[in-house]
């Protein structure tokens, strides 16, 4: 088990280039023996980018929630008049 979560470190490392020179060219000869590695990588790669992608739309709708908050509920009637007065000037 510690040995699947530092490679799995190691692999992180690698995508993110937060590795040592030195860590990295290892870590690069070790992609080119091991096409095991390799695939481990990739799987990795997509599934970071899985959450990149997951994390961007739940931004997206945070945002948008706010947005219809601030917009459209009576309470923040004041504040949607000073924004609307800066943008109109």
């Amino acid at each position: 088990m510690r040995t699947l979560l530092t490679e799995t470190a190691e692999i992180d490392a690698h995508l993110h280039n937060t590795q040592q020179p030195g860590d990295a060219l290892l870590f690069e000869a070790r992609l080119i023996l091991s096409p095991e590695l390799r695939e481990k990588v990739q799987w990795q790669q997509q599934t970071l980018a899985l959450v990149q992608q997951y994390g961007r739309k739940q931004l997206r709708t945070q945002i948008q929630d706010v947005h219809r908050q601030l917009f459209s509920l009576p309470q923040h009637q004041s504040f949607r008049e000073k924004i609307m007065r800066l943008f109109n000037r």
